[in-house]
């Protein structure tokens, strides 16, 4: 949303679903309290939203400075004088008003409540993009909990296996290279825990970071548990053009662009003369014969003969920025495309990566409980079933990468669409 410089709403019009796209809460759809939670700290904490904030005061103190040029102009002076038995006090009252003929003044304010809309429209990018950081940040954080949490579990299973492949190596029924082996296993897990662990750390330092917060405190709440964010929503195929127009980012550029128009319109009106009305009023107040007043009003033209190229020089210079300003948006929007399409094609198929891994981590399961049994009943040794406890854990932690990827994936389609994909209950 925007305001012009007299503090109303300003920009695009109407109430199309692109103009809402941006205000939907897409990360509502991992229905995940603590997220929400987290979020809602970011949009009132986060430092770089703050900034944003304060761009908006400074947009709209230019935009009343600029619309005060289109009033009288009040200057005052008060005189007191005493000359013999003669005591007098006067005041004069200058007044001033430039007549916007050639339209500078206007371009000057259309310009000023562009910049403004830009104002609103970067603090809309700015929340944006702390929610899109707050929720990878949470979701790399429950991955790195899940996995941590799968490694010690496997840690604990390989190290009953490895008590009981010594115990066998004992009575004779396991050799060296059994007891090795499953030695191996257990160093294998306890080597992967220390990067989850770091991983899992500098999720909540980005956590804090992002939030403004206490990384003890989210910590503790992080440690009480939870599931890897999963959204409960697809996200539906075809992205129409009304949704890359209402990122916050491609109507910033766009506003620029109109303010830079606008400069382009105050530097020309430059090389036209200038009218302003201007004059003064004197009341004189003479102690013994009364008061009079004297006034003067009347036109003056102001004429752009010899500036030495300062004009032309500064239309160029407008010039130049609005054909910046134009590259720029025209970037934003081939950029908005790309992403909106990558993210919707990754998001896709990560629906069949994380099928494929489920497939996978059951018939892991599986294998495991059949070599397991084929070892107590002897038809078999110990070398199948570490090699299927291995494989089980690799298949888990795919899940969970599979899972994490899919959750990023719907994060960056949002983060992308400003939210205005749409969407089905999946």
């Amino acid at each position: 949303l925007h305001r012009t410089a007299c503090g109303c709403r300003h920009g695009l019009s109407g109430d199309s679903p692109a103009r809402h796209a941006g205000a939907n809460t897409w990360w509502h759809a991992f229905r995940d309290p603590q997220l929400d939670h987290l979020i809602a700290a970011g949009l009132a904490r986060n430092l770089d939203v703050h900034s944003a904030i304060a761009t908006i005061h400074e947009a709209e103190a230019n935009a009343r400075l600029v619309g005060a040029s289109d009033l009288p102009q009040v200057a005052a002076r008060r005189h007191r004088d005493e000359a013999g038995i003669v005591e007098s006090s006067s005041a004069t009252l200058g007044v001033s008003w430039l007549i916007d003929l050639f339209g500078q003044n206007r371009a000057a304010r259309e310009g000023a409540a562009a910049r403004l809309d830009a104002a609103w429209l970067s603090a809309d990018v700015a929340r944006l993009t702390v929610v899109s950081a707050v929720a990878s940040a949470y979701v790399d954080a429950r991955y790195f909990q899940e996995a941590r949490s799968l490694t010690r579990q496997s840690l604990e299973s390989r190290r009953h296996s490895l008590g009981l492949t010594r115990s066998e190596s004992e009575f004779g029924s396991a050799g060296r290279l059994e007891v090795l082996q499953a030695e191996q296993l257990v160093v294998q897990a306890e080597a992967e825990l220390p990067a989850f662990e770091v991983g899992f750390d500098q999720a909540i330092n980005r956590l804090a970071t992002l939030t403004a917060g206490r990384t003890a405190d989210i910590a503790a709440r992080m440690r009480k548990g939870g599931a890897q964010p999963r959204a409960r929503y697809s996200a539906s195929v075809g992205v129409p053009a009304d949704v890359i127009r209402a990122r916050p980012d491609v109507r910033m550029a766009e506003r620029s662009l109109a303010a830079a128009v606008a400069d382009v319109g105050e530097a020309q009106a430059d090389f036209y003369p200038r009218l302003t009305l201007s004059g003064s009023i004197t009341p004189t107040n003479v102690r013994r014969d009364g008061s009079t007043t004297t006034w003067g009003f009347g036109p003056q033209i102001s004429l752009p003969l010899f500036t030495g190229g300062a004009n032309e020089a500064r239309l160029s210079a407008a010039q130049a920025r609005a054909e910046k300003a134009r590259i720029t948006w025209q970037a934003a929007v081939l950029r908005a495309v790309e992403e909106v399409e990558n993210a919707l094609a990754g998001y896709i198929r990560d629906g069949r990566a994380v099928d494929a891994q489920n497939r996978l981590v059951t018939n892991a399961r599986e294998t495991v409980d059949l070599t397991r049994y084929s070892y107590e009943q002897g038809q078999a040794d110990f070398f199948p079933v570490l090699d299927a406890e291995r494989h089980l854990l690799s298949a888990r932690q795919g899940l969970a990468a599979a899972a994490r990827q899919q959750a990023l994936n719907f994060i960056a389609l949002s983060a992308a669409s400003a939210g205005g994909i749409g969407l089905a209950t999946g």
